[in-house]
């Protein structure tokens, strides 16, 4: 493919990018399940409820009285005021404003200034979605309810909890921008140069010393579930080195993994059209984390992030993500900030807002970027047409991502044929 200009319209970075209700891009993501909060975020029965911005959409998430998850709208439909200030009580939630109760399917069940509220025939109702907990987490299902499918199977909710760490975070920019850096295998010498040696989650490794060159093969090949994004490099005259990250539909990706270290499991999800909650759930499939490791998560280091009480990282755009001119030119840090998903998270804010990919310059190791783009485009179709659609299964859930040195000779399809799907007991391919 060569390189030109306007390979995507501003049509279609319309589809690709607006997820509120009712749009195109936004209904094909409600058919899928969804992370909304951690479950240690709503840890006590009857405990206090959390405001939470997904898709667009002011909702209210809480542990109810018996243990159950709820998530509602989170303004009452009597005056609008919010549950955010209701009495979490008797499985449900009490507006504090006129006591009205809301169950967990949304159900109005109590209006205390109405004494014949029982035998009204059609009572209030606010919006209610479906929510399953899986691998320490709290996943809402926001789509139609005959179409919910089977609840996730991601190799990280078959883990106990002693094999997982997950955090989200806000930021500050379009979703698909930060899938996006997700699936680029070409930035990671570059921007990433100086961390893959230094960073707790990345040094010491077999990978992290291959990953630095830049003279580097890029492929994608697409999978019933998405994409597998390949890039090789030479090792010797005998043999490559591979790093393998996944896709899936719609908004899943798994990072190539260095040695022994967790896999990195990624969820980006649309908190509105300008920002999103990025997931990252590192993953052993053989063996507990470390506290070694556990403490690094903590402190932000690999692809993780320190944040706020609000989520939103302490290094952001308002402070320049503390840029280190000194260490840029000292050659500690390639953009002068520090840590890989800070890196990350610069570039993609960057671009702003909504970045216009009518106004971009693509070329040929773009072609993981452009594949995930069409697919998603034609999923979109897919759905409107009321097909069936790809990663709702456990099949295309249970995969992983790889690295490793294999033969020159080879071929792809051949080396990566038994590696790349779930295999419980089994460790991954990794070096």
């Amino acid at each position: 493919m060569p390189a030109r200009y306007n390979l995507f319209t501003e049509a279609e970075n319309e589809i690709l990018t607006r997820t509120g209700p009712g749009t195109p891009m936004g209904n094909l993501l409600r058919r899928y399940w969804l992370p909304a909060v951690r479950s240690d975020e709503i840890p006590d029965p009857g405990g206090a409820q959390l405001r939470l911005k997904l898709m667009g959409e002011d909702l209210i998430v809480f542990r109810a009285s018996n243990g159950s998850v709820g998530v509602l709208d989170q303004f009452c439909p009597h005056r609008r005021s919010s549950l955010f200030f209701a009495r979490n009580e008797d499985c449900g939630l009490r507006c504090a404003y006129h006591g009205w109760k809301f169950d967990l399917d949304g159900n109005v069940i109590d209006i205390p200034s109405e004494p014949d509220f029982g035998q009204w025939e059609e009572k209030p109702k606010i919006k209610a979605y479906p929510t399953v907990e899986a691998g320490g987490i709290v996943w809402t299902y926001m789509g139609p309810t005959e179409k919910q499918p089977a609840p996730p199977e991601y190799e990280y909710c078959l883990v106990s909890d002693q094999h997982r760490f997950a955090t989200r975070r806000w930021e500050e920019c379009n979703w698909l921008q930060g899938l996006e850096g997700g699936i680029d295998p070409v930035h990671v010498p570059f921007l990433h140069k100086f961390e893959l040696n230094s960073d707790p989650l990345h040094r010491g490794t077999t990978g992290a010393d291959l990953t630095s060159a830049t003279d580097i093969y890029y492929d994608s090949f697409e999978q019933p579930y998405g994409t597998n994004v390949v890039a090789r490099r030479k090792v010797d005259d005998e043999s490559y080195y591979w790093r393998i990250g996944q896709w899936l539909l719609p908004c899943f990706t798994i990072a190539p993994p260095y040695g022994d270290f967790a896999m990195g499991s990624n969820a980006w999800i649309p908190r509105d059209d300008e920002s999103f909650w990025r997931w990252i759930i590192s993953c052993h499939p053989t063996r507990p984390l470390s506290n070694v490791e556990r403490s690094s998560m903590e402190e932000g280091k690999g692809t993780h992030v320190k944040v706020d009480k609000d989520l939103r990282a302490l290094a952001n755009r308002d402070n320049d993500y503390f840029i280190d001119r000194e260490g840029q030119r000292a050659e500690k840090t390639f953009n002068g900030v520090y840590t890989v998903g800070l890196q990350d998270k610069a570039m993609q804010e960057s671009q702003g807002e909504i970045h216009r990919r009518d106004l971009e310059y693509l070329v040929n190791s773009d072609k993981s970027i452009i594949m995930m783009r069409r697919r998603l485009l034609d999923t979109v179709e897919k759905n409107e047409r009321g097909e069936d659609l790809p990663g709702l299964t456990a099949k295309d859930q249970r995969v992983r991502a790889a690295s490793l040195v294999e033969d020159k000779n080879v071929p792809y399809e051949e080396l990566s044929k038994e590696i790349l799907f779930t295999r419980e007991g089994v460790p991954v391919t990794s070096i």
